[in-house]
C-alpha cells in the first residue's frame, strides 16, 4: 500500500502544498521483517509494564517506610519530656562598644 507524501521545504505531508515534490513513501520491509519489528514492540511494551508495577510498588513501600519513621518521631512520651530550662545570656566572645551609664544623683 503506498501512500502519497510530498515534500514540502524541509518537512513532509500527506497533504499537497505548492513547490511540493511527490515522494515515494512505500514499506520496503518483508513481512517476516514487520512481523519481527511487531514482536519486538510488544515484548518492550510488556517489559515496560513490568518495570513501572515494580516501581510503582517501591515506590509505595518507601512512602510507607518513611511515614511509619515520621510517625515514631512524632510520638513522644510525656513522662521523658521535661520543660526547657531558660538559657542564660552569656557575653558575646566578641567586643561590643556600650555607652557610658548617666551618674546616679
Amino acid at each position: 500500500m503506498t501512500q502519497k507524501v510530498y515534500k514540502c521545504g524541509s518537512s513532509y505531508s500527506q497533504i499537497p502544498c505548492p513547490d511540493g515534490v511527490a515522494v515515494e513513501a512505500s514499506d520496503t520491509r518483508t513481512s517476516a521483517q514487520k512481523t519481527a519489528a511487531n514482536q519486538t514492540s510488544k515484548s518492550q511494551a510488556k517489559q515496560a509494564q513490568v518495570l513501572e508495577k515494580e516501581r510503582l510498588k517501591d515506590e509505595a513501600q518507601a512512602r510507607a517506610a518513611g511515614q511509619a519513621l515520621a510517625k515514631a518521631h512524632s510520638k513522644k512520651d510525656p513522662t521523658d519530656s521535661k520543660p526547657a530550662a531558660k538559657k542564660k545570656s552569656k557575653e558575646p566572645e566578641y567586643f561590643t562598644a556600650k555607652p557610658v551609664p548617666a551618674p546616679k544623683n
